[in-house]
């Protein structure tokens, strides 16, 4: 209960933070034309993120793979980041939902789903509208 508990609000930080900055930007007038999707995670345990969307004539997701964390570098096992960019392909409105799962585990909800709500402008602006976490088996 505790693991889920750290894990569900170290996601929620890590959401935070990730559309911290573009958000700043964005008021600044200079928001970012490919935001990016950092997401923590361990591949080494047989999870990894994988994104699905909607409309993919709207968005591509670009994964920039996996870095380990700086501190934890050297220790087998250890955890880091799956980084995703989010690039506009023509204008409109769709989903992009991230899954954290094993991928050969069939019929099983993921751990976590990450579920973005996205816009992109006539200049392939992307604009995350909304976020939805959700917190599924383990």
């Amino acid at each position: 209960m505790k693991k889920t508990r750290f894990a569900f609000l170290l996601m929620a930080l890590l959401m935070a933070l990730t559309f911290a900055f573009p958000a700043m930007a964005e008021e600044e007038g200079n928001a970012p034309q490919y935001p990016t999707v950092i997401l923590e995670g361990n591949p080494t345990t047989g999870y990894t993120w994988n994104a699905t969307v909607e409309d993919e004539a709207v968005i591509a997701v670009e994964d920039d793979g996996f870095a380990s964390n700086a501190e934890d570098e050297n220790i087998t096992g250890a955890g880091g980041f799956q980084r995703f960019e989010l690039i506009g392909q023509a204008e409109g409105y769709t989903t992009v939902t991230f899954a954290y799962a094993r991928s050969w585990e069939e019929g099983v909800m993921p751990v976590y789903e990450l579920v973005y709500d996205i816009s992109v402008d006539s200049d392939l602006n992307v604009t995350i509208v909304s976020t939805t976490f959700i917190v599924g088996e383990e």
